[in-house]
């Protein structure tokens, strides 16, 4: 019941977070779309104001440029009237000191021309203070322009500061009013999220399995002998079944074989074992023997009785067991599952390979090409944690990541995974490797290895790359 309390809360608590980042994900695109907009907007009018502000700035400058280019040229004829008006006024004050009696009589010719002259310097005078007035009346217009300029500008400021506080504020309502409006959205998505796998799900397991799993199943060499054993198990692997890997392997080659291992396999030898390299596996098929891994081996020869001992020295968890293959034998192997191989000199194990475009498991096992072996000879296979061998019989299921190799005269099919539940929750893959057949065995290791996926959902671009090497038979 804890158990059970503990899983329903850890579920809880993965699609609360699912719901934060969906609502996070709308909140961003919402206030991106309607938020940018709206800075936008606010923007567009800062930008009129300041165009605006602008505008002003340049009337105000040159209404003082007019203002002063007119008052320049007033005082320019003030001073101009100025000087003949001090000229006049010197000529009566000459005059007039000069005929003292003449002034006083009346139509006399003295008495006209300070007449005259008086006429004048008073059309003079008020033409200065004319003018003068004109030029303070400018001023004083200058003023009030400015004045009323100078206020429009202050609104104008207010106005962009006023921009400007919208543009740095009031995130936290329009976050709220967000929220609000995209969390029935959030929700639905994260409803969808939950149903739509699992309606993936039943639609997999309820209709498309059941018609998997009565399509022909795959058999490639029927005719072949399935006499494969493992000398580290007891008897023949059609009586029995068990455990044929150890942590390491001590092997004694005889007279006329050889042993072509990955060298970090190659735990020990015999001071007197010849060793070279082999550059490929089989030259029959270079790509694969360079995709798998099966290069630049090390082929070891015979020491007499002195064994070759075999052991992952760089994986822990590795495994290693031995499959003797007899004449006429045949055996579906992955060479990237193998770490090596004995073989008589004479007559090398021979490989083959064998296209099932057209049926439905290759294609849902991925692998559309099967290179099979056959005997005679030996394959050392290595695997997690340990690998087993057993007699297909009637009919064995085995998890596909772990299938290592079967026999050539099996059948070989998928089959739906008992139960719904355990697929559902993810215990269980959806199909299982089925084979059937009273002579023939098939491999798997006992923990399927982690870091070997066996389809395109695998490790991101690692997975498609094994998916890849799996349609080839790698």
């Amino acid at each position: 019941m804890i158990k059970l309390l503990s899983g329903f809360f850890k579920w809880l608590i993965r699609q609360s977070v699912t719901l934060l980042l969906i609502l996070a994900v709308l909140i961003v695109a919402a206030w991106l779309q309607g938020g940018l907009k709206k800075v936008d907007e606010l923007r567009s009018d800062r930008a009129v104001l300041a165009a605006r502000s602008g505008e002003l700035l340049i009337q105000i400058e040159k209404q003082k440029h007019d203002v002063e280019e007119r008052s320049r040229k007033a005082a320019s004829v003030i001073q101009d009237l100025g000087t003949v008006l001090n000229r006049m006024r010197t000529e009566r004050q000459t005059l007039w000191e000069k005929h003292y009696w003449a002034r006083k009589i009346p139509l006399s010719e003295a008495w006209i021309e300070i007449s005259l002259l008086d006429k004048a310097i008073v059309g003079y005078q008020e033409a200065i203070g004319r003018d003068t007035r004109l030029m303070e009346s400018g001023k004083v217009e200058l003023n009030a322009f400015v004045v009323q300029k100078k206020r429009e500008l202050e609104q104008i400021d207010k106005q962009v500061a006023g921009i400007e506080e919208k543009l740095n504020k009031d995130y936290v309502l329009r976050l709220g009013s967000i929220i609000l409006q995209e969390l029935p959205v959030a929700l639905g998505v994260l409803l969808a999220i939950i149903l739509i796998p699992v309606g993936i799900k039943v639609f997999l397991y309820f209709i498309v399995a059941p018609w998997v799993a009565g399509r022909l199943p795959i058999r490639l060499l029927p005719t072949s002998s399935g006499d494969v054993r493992s000398p580290s198990v007891d008897g023949f692997a059609e009586s029995g079944r068990g455990k044929m890997s150890a942590v390491s392997l001590p092997v004694v080659l005889e007279e006329n074989q050889e042993l072509l291992i990955q060298a970090e396999y190659l735990q020990s030898t015999s001071l007197h074992a010849k060793k070279s390299t082999k550059w490929l596996l089989n030259s029959g098929i270079p790509f694969t023997s360079l995709l798998s891994g099966m290069f630049m081996l090390t082929r070891v020869s015979p020491a007499g009785s002195e064994p070759v001992v075999i052991s992952a020295t760089k994986d822990p968890l590795s495994e290693v067991g031995i499959i003797e293959l007899a004449d006429g034998a045949a055996f579906v192997c992955q060479p990237r599952s193998l770490a090596g191989i004995i073989q008589d000199r004479n007559v090398p194990l021979r490989i083959t390979r064998h296209w099932r475009l057209g049926s439905l498991h290759s294609w849902l096992t991925l692998q559309l090409r099967f290179l099979v072996f056959h005997g005679p000879g030996r394959l050392v296979m290595k695997g997690c944690r340990g690998i087993r061998i057993e007699s297909a019989g009637t009919g064995r299921l085995i998890n596909q990541g772990a299938t290592l190799g079967f026999s050539a005269n099996l059948d070989y099919a998928n089959t739906r995974c008992e139960t719904f539940v355990s697929y559902w929750i993810g215990k269980e893959d959806l199909f299982n490797d089925l084979f059937t057949g009273e002579s023939g065995v098939y491999v798997y290791e006992e923990m399927p290895d982690l870091k070997r996926t066996t389809g395109i959902t695998g490790r991101g671009i690692e997975g498609l790359t094994d998916a890849f090497l799996k349609a080839f038979g790698v």
